[in-house]
């Protein structure tokens, strides 16, 4: 992996202002992102919660960072899922790439609800005449409802993004100025017959 840096006259920089400048948006964003789950009720386990870590580095084309949850669900939370009948939760949804019946997801939807039905301890409730429902069926009728509607989308990752970019973006332009100055003034500084300030 490349450093962090700026290369002037064939002489490489750090871009330490970039760096901060970077973490900084990360932590914001990952801050943003938690709440937003928070707020929506989305945290069961916490593995969704816990697994966005912010990383900055660079590669051959350019200087990155990146918060990509670390669970292989997590564009399910945030984009929703299209229903198999109907789109229960309106136009954002409906704009989902994850469509439940589109023969191309993984199979386990019943599995994971009857692990969230353990996590929640969901163990029965009384049908209308005052009977135990079992947990199996439980499963099955939730299994059932979140097929045919589909899951809403949460926007934790690409909806706070949206709101924090144009500052993201202002913070970064001034961090790579100011580097891209302290490259240019220590380059020219190299040379006897200049004076700079």
């Amino acid at each position: 992996m490349a450093k962090l840096q700026f290369t002037v006259g064939g002489v490489d920089y750090p871009a330490t202002n970039t760096k901060k400048a970077l973490e900084f948006i990360g932590k914001r964003w990952r801050k943003n992102a938690r709440i937003s789950l928070k707020m929506q009720g989305k945290i069961n386990t916490g593995a969704l919660y816990n697994s966005m870590k912010v990383f900055v580095g660079a590669n051959q084309h350019a200087m990155y960072m990146n918060m990509t949850p670390k669970v292989d669900y997590w564009e399910f939370v945030d984009k929703g899922v299209q229903g198999a009948s109907y789109n229960k939760f309106g136009a954002e949804q409906s704009r989902s790439p994850f469509k439940f019946g589109s023969g191309r997801g993984k199979p386990g939807l019943r599995s994971a609800i009857d692990r969230w039905t353990t996590q929640k301890n969901i163990s029965g409730t009384r049908d209308e005449k005052g009977r135990f429902i079992p947990r199996k069926s439980i499963v099955f009728a939730i299994s059932r409802a979140i097929w045919h509607r589909g899951l809403k989308p949460t926007l934790f990752i690409s909806g706070t993004w949206k709101r924090l970019r144009t500052k993201a973006l202002n913070i970064l332009a001034v961090a790579i100025g100011e580097d891209m100055a302290d490259a240019l003034r220590q380059s020219l500084n190299k040379d006897k017959n200049i004076e700079t300030s």
